[in-house]
Parts: C-alpha cells; sequence; structure tokens
C-alpha cells in the first residue's frame, strides 16, 4: 500500500506542469484575488462561480509554500487519496481479503480520469465524488443520516452531486430515511457557507451560486459523451424535451428500485448508484466531459462487486477519458459521437444488471445470495 501511494503520487507530481485553459482563466485568477486582498478577507467578495466550500480550501493553499500552480493542484489531488481510500471500504465491506482491498485502491488512484482530472486538469471532482463514495458506503452500512450527511457536504462543493439523489428517494420511498432527515442537506449547506458570509459576503448572493451556475452555458453538450451528441445542437428544441426525459428516467429508476421485493442491501445500492450517476448525464442537457467523474469511480467499485462485468468501468473510463481530449488538448482523438455511444452501452449494461437483481427470474432466485463481511 506504502509502493502504490507513493508510486500514485510520483505520477501526479510528473503532471503538475500542465497549465489548462480552466486554470489560467479561472483558477489561477482566482488565487491571486485570494492573495491581494488579505486571503480569507477575500472570501466576502464575488471573484468566482464556485460555492464557498472548495474557495475555503483553494484559501488555505494560498499559505502552502509551493508555487501557484502546484498548490492549486495539491488540494485535488490530496481527495484522490481519500477518495481511494472510500473505495477501499466499500469493497471491504462485501470482501475479506486484503488483496482484494488494496486491489480496488490500487485500481482508484490509477484510473486515468482520476488522476489527469486533478493532477493535470487542476480540477476538483475528487472532492465531491469522495464525499459521494462516503455517502454510498454508510447507506449500505445502514446509517442513512450519516449517508445523507456526506452527500450533503458533497452538493456543498458541486451541484453534480445531485447525480446520486435517486438513492435517497428510494432509501425515502423504502423507509430507510425520514423525510425530516432530508433537512440536513439545507443544513449543511447553510452551515457549509457561514464564513464566507462572516467575511461580508451577503447570504442572498450565497444561496444563489447554483441558480446562477446553471444558466451560464447554453450549448446542449459541453464535450460530454452523452445523448447530446447523436441530437441536433438546437437548444430552444431540445433542452426542455431533455429535462422531461431525465426527470421521467430517474423517476421510473426509483420507482422500479421501490416496488420490488427483493432487499436493499449493498448490491442493490451499489447498482443504483452507478445507474444513477450515469442516468442523469446522460439525459440532462447542458453537461460537461467532467460530469461522468463520479460514475468513472464507481463503476470501479461495481466491478469488484460483480466481477463479471469487469468491462463496464473500462468503458466508462474510456468513454470518459476520450472526451477530455478536445478541451485539454485542442483537438479530439475520436468523434464524441462514438464515446457517447459507449457510455450509453454502459448504462444499458448497468441498468439491465440492476433490473435483473431487482426482479430475478425463478432460476436466478435459487442462487445461493453473497454475504456481507461487515454489515
Amino acid at each position: 500500500m506504502g509502493l502504490v501511494i507513493v508510486l500514485a503520487m510520483a505520477l501526479r507530481i510528473g503532471l503538475f506542469d500542465f497549465e489548462s485553459g480552466d486554470y489560467r482563466v479561472f483558477l489561477s485568477p482566482w488565487y491571486d484575488f485570494i492573495v491581494s486582498n488579505g486571503q480569507f478577507r477575500a472570501l466576502g467578495y464575488e471573484f468566482s462561480n464556485y460555492s464557498p466550500p472548495y474557495l475555503y480550501l483553494l484559501t488555505l493553499a494560498t499559505y502552502l509554500p509551493l508555487p501557484k500552480l502546484y498548490a492549486v493542484k495539491l488540494v485535488s489531488v490530496s481527495f484522490d487519496f481519500l477518495l481511494a481510500l472510500f473505495v477501499l471500504l466499500i469493497v471491504r465491506l462485501k470482501f475479506e481479503h486484503r488483496v482484494v482491498w488494496a486491489s480496488s485502491f490500487f485500481a482508484s488512484l490509477f484510473a486515468p480520469t482520476v488522476f489527469i482530472n486533478s493532477a493535470l486538469w487542476g480540477q476538483s471532482d475528487a472532492i465531491y465524488t469522495s464525499m459521494l463514495l462516503a455517502s454510498v458506503d454508510f447507506a449500505i452500512r445502514r446509517r442513512p443520516n450519516w449517508s445523507l450527511f456526506f452527500f450533503s457536504v458533497a452538493l456543498s462543493f458541486k451541484l453534480q452531486a445531485v447525480f446520486l439523489f435517486p438513492l435517497f428517494v428510494v432509501l425515502l420511498l423504502k423507509r430507510r430515511v425520514s423525510s425530516y432527515s432530508f433537512l440536513i442537506i439545507p443544513v449543511t449547506y447553510i452551515v457549509s457557507v457561514l464564513p464566507a458570509w462572516l467575511a461580508g459576503r451577503p447570504m442572498v448572493e450565497l444561496l444563489m451560486t447554483y441558480p446562477a451556475q446553471t444558466g451560464q452555458f447554453s450549448e446542449l453538450t459541453l464535450n460530454a459523451p452523452n445523448l447530446y451528441q447523436w441530437l441536433p445542437e438546437d437548444p430552444g428544441l431540445m433542452e426542455k424535451p431533455g429535462l422531461v426525459l431525465a426527470a421521467l428516467l430517474a423517476g421510473l429508476l426509483c420507482l422500479a428500485v421501490w416496488r420490488s421485493v427483493v432487499p436493499l442491501d449493498g448490491d442493490v445500492i451499489l447498482k443504483l448508484s452507478l445507474v444513477s450517476t450515469l442516468l442523469l448525464p446522460f439525459t440532462l442537457p447542458h453537461m460537461h466531459e467532467r460530469y461522468f467523474f463520479p460514475a468513472d469511480v464507481v463503476s470501479i467499485v461495481y466491478a469488484f462487486y460483480s466481477p463479471k462485468r469487469f468491462f463496464v468501468p473500462l468503458i466508462v473510463g474510456t468513454a470518459s477519458l476520450l472526451s477530455y481530449f478536445p478541451f485539454l488538448f485542442r483537438e479530439a482523438l475520436i468523434d464524441l459521437r462514438y464515446p457517447a455511444a459507449l457510455m450509453g452501452i454502459a448504462l444499458v449494461v448497468a441498468a439491465a444488471d440492476l433490473i435483473r437483481s431487482l426482479y430475478p427470474s425463478s432460476s436466478d432466485s435459487t442462487k445461493k445470495s453473497g454475504r456481507y463481511a461487515r454489515p
């Protein structure tokens, strides 16, 4: 494990010198603004379209004795290891062998989209995704309030955490969690913005961060390998039907899990989590290429839970990786319709596997079900 950590960090440090367009246009100016305006006092100004929790971490990074580019990337890279730890902990719930745990840790740290996202691109998707994994972990452990709390923390960092929300709708319908527990979500968000509010930023402005983000881009897809790669680029025509389609399919997904008499165990929760994190970015308009990042990582855990479908993370990761190239390197290796087709195939395979688990045939139901080492 120590060797894996050293190699993973060495790999990431080797990518630190690359400057992405997002770094030059957004992250670097934000860092400079923080430094030139009194560091934590800068949080009282609106200088970024990100939610405050990430800006707190970026502010802490300004105190590091490192070059600006390295300090910014170290924030994200640190969460790669937390993400890998939660992958290990979820796998540990089902398997007793330490070699399997270590393999899952290794697989997540060396997944191309994971280290490229943080160490090359400087993006922060590992932060909220690590919190989503913690949420899945506690859902499997039947500790729904803790699961909702970590989901709320993820949502405080990035709106894209909502891709996992169908899991909590199912937990509510299955009476695993009370409706009052959902108050954890707004309370956590309000607590997360309090330091920025105390620094002088208006509360209304802080509460409107995500609504302001939703109208920022008009394109149906921003390199995302999803349904809209195959449809006409006409937001006026496709946007509302796309939103309706995504809501309808997410509702059907929740309904299918709710009506099943199969126990909501770890396998079902994990399969539901994968389908959810694939389905929503695949069907929603205005998605970026990075929005499949949670699915990239959840699919790795899925492969450990369902070894016969080891190819699913390979398909998901490949489709995501190919979609990164047009933005990072200004050149597409392949027409993005084909990565979109790959992502669609992965979604169909994962959804079919989930439905088969929820509504097994008579031959499937006679098979011996797996047991969890640590319920």
